[in-house]
């Protein structure tokens, strides 16, 4: 598990972030480019999970992707550019993105995404293939 900032896209693991926590240093700021990590609304969060995701940032490409197709997260509901966004972030073989769409494929979303167990399991095998 790693602890995602919304600041540069950068990541930890979560007990690294959890020793920074414990220690006399604190988490009050990014360790990786120093910006504040005060609480922030979630349309700040929004703003700037989209900017990450334009910049090609695969976690924040999925998490948009999500966040769009749920409506949720300071997101409104756009299941068709949310699957835009999961595709971008599945062209880049991030694993979480590929199991996201393999459940999109498995349910079904709408008139967008036709259920289909055979591109279900492929897009879950190569999540499972890259770690996942």
């Amino acid at each position: 598990e790693m602890e995602l900032f919304f600041c540069c896209g950068g990541f930890i693991c979560r007990s690294c972030a959890w020793n920074i926590e414990e220690s006399e240093l604190g988490l009050d700021k990014c360790p990786l480019c120093r910006e504040s990590l005060a609480v922030t609304s979630e349309a700040d969060d929004a703003a700037k999970l989209i900017a990450l995701a334009k910049r090609g940032v695969s976690w924040a490409q999925t998490d948009v992707g999500r966040s769009m197709i749920h409506g949720e997260g300071g997101f409104q509901k756009q299941a068709k550019a949310g699957l835009e966004w999961l595709n971008k972030a599945a062209a880049q073989d991030y694993p979480l993105a590929l199991s996201g769409l393999s459940d999109l494929h498995r349910e079904g979303l709408k008139s967008l995404v036709r259920k289909s167990q055979e591109k279900a399991n492929k897009l879950l095998m190569k999540a499972a293939n890259l770690g996942y």
